[in-house]
């Protein structure tokens, strides 16, 4: 069996798809099986996956006949055909540092505790230029489930980008909340894998997270997904961890902040928002 299990959901991504693939090819640590997605690309991504074939590892290349509409689809069959140990979701327009996976599996292979593991990031644009470093405190970070629900989750995702992450073979996801998601979907399922144990962070930057106009989080930002969406994550935190009445309060608070910086759809939102008051 191999240790990890490599996943590549892909939807149009061709341009990126020669990189990608070479990032993962050519890691430091091998062991591990490639699993091909495309879910019904109009461009050449399959072609380019094709040329990739020869390599033993990379085990699956399933391509859907109809668009499947949901990322999560894909990442629920992804983890199904997975046989690894560890998990991880390398999306198909990022790149990774030849030693992401060391990294990632020493990581894990010494903090049983631990369900995830995540380095930091250089967000990247459509022409491979570095366009921002998010700050982060210096230093390996073990942040336990119970920190994470009661302050990080309430905020926003940890782990923004999927393809920073790697984690333990999950049995406890509900995807069928998941696909009810357009934007959100990843930091619930963040909150589903970690909230019962804990995220290390890495003090590296050994992930490239790819932005441009075709990011799905650039179309829902405008679309005003994260309130709408964002509520119900919070909802789900308060329905399934114990969070204390002040942390509910702070967050309502900033919250309330955030959705002053936003024009579009204010009235519904607050309506909903105010749930979150109480």
């Amino acid at each position: 069996m191999p240790k990890v299990s490599v996943i590549v959901p892909n939807y149009n991504h061709a341009p990126y798809l020669e990189q990608r693939l070479a990032s993962i090819l050519n890691q430091t640590f091998t062991d591990f099986e490639l699993i091909f997605l495309d879910d019904s690309s109009q461009d050449n991504s399959v072609s380019v996956a094709e040329t990739f074939r020869h390599d033993p590892r990379f085990v699956h290349l399933e391509v859907n006949e109809r668009n499947s509409g949901s990322t999560f689809i894909q990442w629920e069959k992804g983890i199904s055909l997975a046989k690894g140990e560890y998990l991880w979701l390398a999306e198909s327009d990022d790149t990774a540092e030849p030693g992401f996976l060391a990294a990632m599996v020493k990581a894990l292979d010494q903090n049983k505790d631990y369900d995830v593991a995540y380095t930091s990031s250089i967000w990247i644009d459509d022409k491979d230029q570095e366009i921002h470093r998010p700050p982060h405190e210096k230093g390996d970070a073990y942040l336990l489930g119970k920190y994470l629900v009661q302050k990080e989750f309430l905020q926003g995702p940890v782990i923004y980008n999927a393809s920073s992450a790697v984690f333990r073979k999950p049995n406890h996801i509900d995807f069928n909340l998941l696909k009810t998601f357009k934007y959100t979907g990843d930091w619930l399922f963040w909150v589903m894998m970690a909230g019962p144990s804990g995220i290390i962070r890495l003090d590296l930057r050994h992930n490239r997270f790819r932005r441009h106009e075709n990011n799905v989080s650039f179309r829902s930002e405008r679309e005003g997904l994260l309130f709408s969406e964002g509520f119900r994550v919070m909802d789900y935190i308060y329905s399934h961890y114990p969070v204390s009445w002040w942390n509910k309060r702070i967050n309502a608070l900033r919250w309330a902040k955030r959705i002053g910086d936003f024009r579009e759809g204010i009235p519904a939102e607050v309506r909903f928002y105010n749930r979150f008051l109480k």
